[in-house]
């Protein structure tokens, strides 16, 4: 990929989206108790490969870039992805253990996320994760869960559940340097992107059938021109997107400065995209039974993963960019 996907990286994006349309569709999360991924999906997942992409063949995986780790995050951004789909494809880079990492690659254990909370910890994902991963700037540390017993939090984000750890035990597997950070940067920009197109979509398909005075709402400048909006935001995010993609892949000394800066806009699509779609859609886009807080919700825990608006904007003050 130079500037955008094509070939084999386009035939992996349909791959990815036909995969998770029917395997965990937007839809499943109008249900009570859909939150992260079942054991049933986590196999599933690890049967197609999905969490071995950026896994080097030398270590079991399918060897393939940031480029294709990114196509798939998308996709499963515009479904509403759980935390631990990302936790658990890190944590495969993550495991010293040929054993652990041939299961975790499988799907056989859960892995979640754990956030710092002050001196405690949130811990993203499934009920029964049984390793814990911390991701910071130089390391990532991959810490054992089975003699916990965290207590549950409410989640505003229905795709997601949360629980609160006190003091972890000792990491079990630990891997310094950027690399891990980047991928988990990296995914969780593409994850945004995702579902900013997803809203536009949303927004687009109504606005041609809704209408007010006996005209469409796609037909009034109040629609058209956020539409409009929307889109821009879409189009610069994605671009940046596939930059910061492809400058990991091809090793440059910048990458960080662009991961940071497709983050970083990312968050900005992704969040007013949400939250437009609501308002485009009036009355019936505050009901429980559209997409459209779905993906407000999602946003505005991703956007807070993997670097928020502050450290990203520091960070980009300083950047220095290769001609």
């Amino acid at each position: 990929m130079y500037l955008a996907p094509d070939g084999e990286e386009a035939e992996i994006a349909t791959a990815a989206s036909d995969f998770l349309v029917g395997a965990m569709p937007i839809d499943r999360l109008h249900v009570a108790g859909s939150a992260d991924m079942s054991a049933e999906l986590r196999a599933l997942f690890g049967e197609m490969g999905w969490f071995a992409l950026a896994v080097p063949e030398a270590m079991g995986g399918s060897g393939l870039s940031a480029v294709e780790h990114t196509l798939f995050f998308r996709e499963a951004g515009r479904q509403c992805g759980p935390i631990d789909l990302l936790a658990q494809s890190l944590a495969a880079n993550v495991a010293q253990d040929a054993g652990l990492r041939a299961a975790l690659i499988a799907g056989e254990v859960a892995v979640g996320l754990l956030v710092a909370d002050g001196t405690q910890f949130r811990l993203l994902g499934s009920s029964d994760a049984a390793w814990g991963l911390t991701v910071t700037e130089g390391q990532a540390a991959l810490y054992p869960l089975a003699s916990i017993a965290p207590a549950a939090l409410p989640s505003l984000d229905p795709a997601n559940s949360m629980r609160l750890l006190g003091a972890l035990p000792e990491p079990a597997h630990q891997v310094t340097g950027s690399h891990i950070s980047q991928l988990g940067q990296l995914g969780a920009a593409a994850m945004l992107v995702g579902m900013a197109e997803c809203a536009l979509d949303l927004i687009v398909e109504y606005a041609k059938v809704r209408e007010t005075f006996g005209r469409k709402i796609g037909s009034w400048q109040a629609v058209r021109h956020p539409c409009a909006d929307m889109a821009v935001r879409v189009e610069a995010a994605r671009s940046q997107l596939w930059y910061a993609a492809a400058a990991m892949k091809e090793g440059r000394a910048d990458a960080a400065a662009h991961l940071d800066a497709a983050k970083h806009l990312a968050n900005q699509a992704a969040l007013a995209n949400a939250d437009s779609n609501i308002q485009l859609h009036g009355g019936i886009g505050v009901t429980d039974e559209h997409h459209a807080h779905l993906l407000l919700k999602h946003a505005l825990l991703l956007s807070r993963l993997f670097g928020g608006k502050r450290s990203l904007l520091t960070r980009l003050l300083h950047a220095e960019l290769e001609d």
